[in-house]
């Protein structure tokens, strides 16, 4: 009969294996969540979806988004250089690290492309729009977008379409590039150049 000694050491060896896969690093953000998302995020899940995939077609999807885009997003509804309706109140007590924290966490979100109806005429200037317009920043199935530059294919098309108004208005911020591209596109196509932008983003393919 083996010692106590030795029967502990046996089962505390699986035990000891056990523990340090549940502590490992996962092998893949797609897959599953290593850990619970921060309460900071949890709270923004009830407006923008669960892991940020919103369903709300005038609430954008943060899964996936560049963690320093969001970033600069929180800290405008935070400070007032983005239009805000309860972000900016929710915000308010959040610390530096934590905001970080949030925006690092969405970033590693898998993207969820929801299915839109679009005019496939729009669709189709919009594209022409886009890679004249847009596509040097925000990328497209070609071209990767620049760093912390948001992919606006896939993204709700209500949502872009009162954003893209906002910026133009002054509303939000926008760096001085993204103004002048709005402005020359809006000098030379109006109004359908924009919505012909906005079908053109809300004709990627949709992942259900």
């Amino acid at each position: 009969m083996p010692r106590p000694t030795r029967i502990y050491r046996l089962l505390g060896l699986p035990l000891l294996l056990v523990s340090w896969l549940a502590s490992a690093e996962p092998v893949s953000e797609t897959t599953f969540e290593p850990t619970p998302p921060p309460l900071l995020a949890q709270a923004c899940f009830g407006c923008h979806g669960e892991r940020g995939r919103s369903s709300a077609p005038p609430i954008p999807s943060l899964a996936g988004l560049p963690s320093g885009y969001l970033l600069e997003a929180l800290r405008g509804y935070r400070h007032g250089g983005r239009l805000a309706t309860v972000m900016d109140r929710l915000l308010e007590d959040s610390s530096a690290p934590e905001l970080r924290r949030l925006a690092d966490y969405f970033e590693r979100q898998p993207r969820l492309i929801p299915k839109q109806r679009v005019d496939w005429d729009l669709a189709f200037k919009g594209r022409q729009l886009h890679r004249f317009y847009c596509r040097e920043c925000h990328g497209d199935l070609e071209r990767d977008p620049q760093r912390d530059t948001p992919r606006l294919n896939g993204q709700w098309m209500d949502y872009l379409r009162w954003t893209l108004q906002d910026y133009l208005l002054g509303i939000n911020q926008a760096d001085d590039e993204m103004s002048q591209a709005l402005i020359r596109l809006i000098r030379r196509h109006g109004d359908e150049g924009l919505e012909a932008l906005v079908h053109y983003y809300g004709s990627a393919r949709a992942d259900r």
